[in-house]
C-alpha cells in the first residue's frame, strides 16, 4: 500500500493535516515528497501507522505521539513533560529578534522544551541563554534537546520559578523573553480536550486571574535588563489591557489571528 492510500483509510478517524504529520513522521520524508513516491509501504511501518492513528483518534496530540515537533526551521524532541511549542511563540521568537537584533545576554524562562532558548542561539552565534523553569521533568526535556542541536555550551538549563535566583544576582541580560503560563485556573477545565488532558498543568496554569507569572516578569524582569535590553512576553488577550495599566511603557502587538498576544518592553521605555 503507497502513502496516499493509506491516508484515505484515515478519513472519518483524524484530521489530514493530522494523518500526514503521523505519515510523514513514520517515513522521515519532507512534506512534498510524501504525493511523489508510489513506494509501497512495508507491513511493519503500516501497522505502527495504524496503532499512531487511533492515539490520535483518542486525543492524544500528533506530536507526542511522534515524540516530535517543529519550531520554525528545527525540530525538537516533546513528550508530556512540556508544553507542545505554538506557532505564536514562534512568532514571538521572530518579533523579539527584529526589536533587539543579536543579542548575546539572553534569559528564557519558562523554557519548557527548549524550543525559545534554541531558536535565538541558532540565529545570534554570539548569544549566550541562561534557560529557566521550575519543572525538573521539562528541564530533562531541554537538556536532551540541547544536546541534539549541539547548544550545551551556550544554553545553560537552569531550575527556578523566579527571577530572584542567585545565579541571577548582577547580571543583565540584552533580552529576557519568555511564554509563561497564562491560562486563568478556572478556564482549564474548559481547554480542549487534547490539551487539558495531556499537556502539563504547570505550563498553562496562570494563577487565578492567568497574570501570575506575567505580573512578577513584569515587576522584576526589568531590573534585570542591560541598557538597550529588551522584556519579550507572550500573553492572553485578555490580559493586555490590564497589562498595559502596569507597565505603561510597554507595547502590545497583535498575532497573526489579529488577537493581542505579544508585550514588549524596552529599558528605555520604563516609566
Amino acid at each position: 500500500m503507497h502513502p496516499r492510500a493509506l491516508l484515505k483509510q484515515t478519513r472519518g478517524l483524524i484530521s489530514r493535516a493530522d494523518a500526514e504529520f503521523l505519515l510523514l513522521a513514520l517515513l522521515g520524508l519532507p512534506r512534498h515528497e510524501l504525493w511523489l513516491t508510489d513506494r509501497p509501504i512495508p507491513t511493519a511501518k503500516r501497522v505502527r501507522f495504524e496503532r499512531m492513528v487511533r492515539r490520535v483518534a483518542t486525543g492524544e496530540p500528533p506530536q507526542y505521539v511522534t515524540g516530535r515537533a517543529p519550531f520554525l526551521d528545527f525540530e525538537l524532541r516533546v513528550d508530556r513533560r512540556v508544553l507542545i511549542p505554538r506557532p505564536e511563540t514562534e512568532e514571538l521568537v521572530l518579533r523579539a529578534l527584529a526589536r533587539r537584533p543579536d543579542p548575546r545576554r539572553v534569559l528564557d524562562f519558562g523554557t519548557g522544551s527548549g524550543c525559545i532558548a534554541i531558536a535565538v542561539a541558532r540565529r545570534c552565534p554570539a548569544a549566550r541563554v541562561l534557560a529557566l523553569d521550575a519543572s525538573a521533568p521539562a528541564l530533562a526535556v531541554c537538556r536532551r534537546n540541547l544536546l541534539e542541536h549541539r547548544l550545551t555550551g551556550r544554553v545553560r538549563p537552569l531550575r527556578a520559578d523566579r527571577l530572584d535566583h542567585s545565579a541571577l544576582r548582577r547580571r543583565r541580560f540584552d533580552l529576557l523573553i519568555a511564554n509563561p503560563p497564562y491560562v486563568p485556573t478556572a478556564r482549564l477545565a474548559r481547554l480542549a480536550t487534547r490539551v487539558r488532558s495531556h499537556e502539563p498543568h504547570v505550563a498553562l496554569d496562570g494563577g487565578p486571574d492567568g497574570t501570575k507569572i506575567l505580573s512578577m516578569l513584569l515587576a522584576r524582569g526589568p531590573e534585570l535588563l542591560a541598557p538597550g535590553g529588551l522584556l519579550a512576553l507572550e500573553i492572553d488577550h485578555s490580559h493586555a489591557d490590564a497589562l498595559r495599566y502596569r507597565a505603561p511603557g510597554a507595547r502590545v502587538e497583535r498575532d497573526l489571528a489579529g488577537r493581542d498576544r505579544y508585550l514588549f518592553l524596552a529599558r528605555e521605555d520604563l516609566q
